[in-house]
């Protein structure tokens, strides 16, 4: 067998990581941080525990790569969403819609999501990171297309800074509920397709409740 090639050894590297984050995503949602340990993601990822320490040299690296990928993977997709063309009303609809849908499909991400912001002060000094200046980075193409939406008559005229923030709060909480509902159905065994029908009904009313301040007068 021949040795594998540099380009070979960075693809294994890059999959080998991504499945230690992917573990550690799991292995936080159930156990949090203080309670997570460097075993546990390897035995969840099924890795060598000295394995994980060799791509991360201790559980707040690891925690910390995991937190900038995933924020950066949100921040990415929002930008990339709203630069579509189109009514921008339409866009924040899809938007909540989507983001909405990702909770009852895989509802390990959103709650990772909810839960993290408990934990930045383990993995940083107030020095190294702003959450308030992360918001502002990621509520910025929502303000950017609502102040679009005012020009084209398809959003109401409004403090745009606010408008997106009232939007992304809204959307939050309805993701929330959404996961708490979903949990308390399959715990009571509701038949798949009542289940769906009652949670497509939720859903809807989420969208239409977090647009509703965008609708011109």
């Amino acid at each position: 067998m021949s040795p594998r090639t540099r380009e070979q050894n960075e693809e294994i590297r890059k999959q080998r990581k991504q499945e230690i984050l992917q573990a550690a995503i799991r292995v936080y949602v159930d156990k949090g941080y203080s309670a997570s340990e460097m075993g546990d993601v390897a035995s969840q990822a099924g890795l060598a525990h000295g394995l994980v320490y060799y791509y991360f040299k201790s559980k707040k690296a690891l925690f910390r790569e995991l937190y900038e990928v995933m924020m950066e993977e949100s921040r990415k997709f929002t930008k990339t969403f709203f630069e579509q063309e189109g009514s921008v009303f339409e866009l924040f609809k899809n938007y909540a819609h989507i983001v909405c849908e990702r909770v009852l499909e895989d509802p390990v991400i959103p709650r990772f999501y909810m839960r993290i912001s408990l934990d930045l002060q383990h993995l940083y000094t107030p020095e190294e990171f702003s959450p308030f200046e992360w918001v502002k980075s990621f509520m910025y193409p929502m303000t950017q297309a609502i102040e679009r939406g005012v020009g084209q008559g398809t959003i109401q005229p409004g403090d745009a800074n606010l408008m997106a923030m009232q939007f992304w709060g809204s959307v939050s909480q309805g993701m929330n509920y959404l996961d708490q509902v979903q949990q308390e159905l399959i715990a009571q065994g509701i038949p798949e397709t009542a289940l769906k029908e009652q949670l497509k009904k939720i859903l809807n009313q989420v969208v239409e409740s977090s647009v509703s301040l965008f609708k011109p007068q």
